[in-house]
């Protein structure tokens, strides 16, 4: 069906599963990082298209990863969605181009949903 590849970055290794067992479901790759520090590590070898970012995480919080994540050219691009229990999101992030916002709890279908519609706006 899809074959885009997904970034989940978030330190709740249960959510990591659940989602990855849906989004594998919707015919999507998955790769994970438990942190930001993770993830900027996998980022370059992997190169994926659309990256969901929990914000309250050890070693690298979300938000430094985002300006990091912002600040490399060729990766500038790449659509991220938050996803957070945290109400208060950082405003200086806006202007860095946050795709969408989830507050956690969510469903995985509304997450599926919101991934399907970055993943085509980004095509265009």
């Amino acid at each position: 069906m899809s074959g885009e590849k997904i970034m989940i970055v978030d330190d709740d290794e249960d959510l990591q599963v659940l989602y990855s067992l849906y989004l594998k479901g919707e015919s999507y790759e998955i790769v994970q990082a438990l942190n930001g520090q993770e993830a900027l590590d996998l980022l370059e070898k992997e190169r994926p298209d659309l990256i969901v970012l929990d914000m309250i995480m050890p070693v690298m919080d979300g938000e430094e990863f985002f300006i990091k994540l912002r600040a490399e050219k060729k990766m500038s691009s790449i659509p991220v969605i938050i996803a957070s229990i945290n109400e208060k999101i950082p405003q200086r992030l806006f202007g860095l181009g946050i795709h969408d916002i989830l507050r956690k709890p969510f469903t995985i279908d509304v997450l599926v949903d919101r991934i399907r519609k970055a993943l085509n706006e980004k095509k265009g």
